[in-house]
């Protein structure tokens, strides 16, 4: 009975933790890291997959 209410009691709390980070990861993240992130596996040339990695570098130094 005590392990079921331990239990109740903090699945919640772990639950609403790990959101928590979650969201904070979604702000920082700029609109160049997103480009970045979203083209780093496409077949482009190594300086527009350079360009695009500076890019975020320079967005996230701001």
């Amino acid at each position: 009975m005590k392990n079921t209410l331990l239990l109740s009691l903090a699945l919640p709390l772990i639950l609403t933790a790990c959101s928590e980070k979650r969201s904070e990861q979604a702000r920082e993240e700029t609109t160049a890291c997103r480009n970045y992130r979203m083209m780093m596996t496409a077949p482009i040339p190594p300086d527009v997959h350079n360009r695009l990695k500076l890019a975020c570098e320079a967005s996230r130094a701001e």
